[in-house]
């Protein structure tokens, strides 16, 4: 009766413990006992990474003989699962951000794919999306958030074990995100504008499949706030992207958006396809742009700013700059 006691206590423990580190959101089939691999411990190993960051993962099990499997760790480090043996296909992500980031198509692990919202608002000052100029061209691109940034790997080649034995599935996540930087550099009037300025990059990719590795065909606009340094009279954004998008290389239009107290506004366009699709690292890419001249704000009392993600301010003109940059 003891022996009974203290089987019954270690085998509770066990799916606790199971419990506790990852969970599937579709039950196994435990009327097949013989299909099961009981006791898989998945290892996320960071060596591919310059910092493990990420706090939480997802892992995708995709078996031709079984349904898909998925699997959440409130941890980086990965945990102990239950699921079917035999060959599997793999595909892990970070999931840090899950009210930002969607995923779609997860059924097959070459057409998961993650991607953003769509933009209502301009933050930085709060401008509408929907009502603002579009490069020309590039008016048909959906204008989408900045991901932030996403861990991952794949692996095609996993075979599991039909067994009650400890084994081990191991996965080496790496970056899947580009960073982006945006500087003007010499503005002249700073002093007399809004701090946050937003602005919009055209023809990037606008999300990942992490089955296959690679950036989707895609093309969006990200929308992004630049921050004024007003002592060294630049304006900055640092912003992650999903890079650019598959197949044949694609020009590139960066938008700045000035609304002034007057409900006029300032629309300018930079064509940026050389400083992007020539980027020395494209994992690693900054603009630089010179020379930037913003109108002078009237000196009477500004406006009270928006809240962001509130009220949008509506502008009733734009005036429009075009500038053709090259590297």
């Amino acid at each position: 009766m003891k022996m009974r006691y203290h089987l019954a206590s270690s085998l509770l423990l066990s799916v606790l413990f199971i419990l506790a580190e990852g969970c599937t959101h579709k039950d196994l089939n435990d009327d097949a006992p013989t299909t099961i691999a009981d006791n898989v411990e998945v290892i996320f190993d960071w060596s591919k990474t310059p910092a493990k960051e990420a706090k939480t993962m997802v892992l995708y099990l995709y078996s031709d003989e079984h349904e898909m499997m998925d699997y959440r760790f409130n941890n980086p480090d990965g945990g102990l699962i239950r699921t079917y043996g035999g060959p599997h296909t793999a595909v892990c992500h970070s999931n840090d951000d899950p009210y930002g980031h969607h995923l779609r198509n997860d059924h097959s692990h070459d057409e998961i794919e993650i991607f953003t919202d769509e933009t209502g608002i301009l933050v930085g000052q709060g401008i509408s999306a929907k009502k603002i100029p579009r490069a020309k061209g590039t008016e048909d691109e959906p204008l989408r958030n900045t991901p932030a940034m996403i861990y991952g790997a794949q692996d095609r080649d996993i075979n599991l074990k039909v067994s009650a034995l400890p084994q081990k599935l191991q996965l080496y996540p790496e970056e899947l995100i580009c960073r982006y930087t945006v500087e003007f550099l010499d503005v002249e009037n700073l002093t007399s504008a809004n701090l946050r300025i937003d602005a919009t990059i055209s023809s990037l990719a606008g999300g990942y499949y992490p089955g296959r590795m690679t950036p989707t065909s895609e093309a969006v606009s990200h929308t992004f706030t630049l921050t004024a340094d007003v002592d060294n009279n630049s304006l900055r954004s640092n912003f992650y992207t999903f890079g650019l998008p598959q197949g044949e290389e694609r020009p590139h239009k960066l938008c700045l958006y000035v609304a002034l107290k007057n409900r006029t506004g300032n629309f300018y366009t930079f064509d940026v396809t050389d400083q992007v699709n020539k980027a020395p690292d494209p994992r690693n890419v900054n603009i630089k742009i010179y020379g930037l001249i913003l109108p002078e704000i009237p000196d009477d009392p500004p406006t009270p700013p928006p809240g962001e993600g509130g009220i949008s301010i509506e502008v009733d003109t734009w005036d429009t700059y075009h500038f053709d940059l090259k590297v």
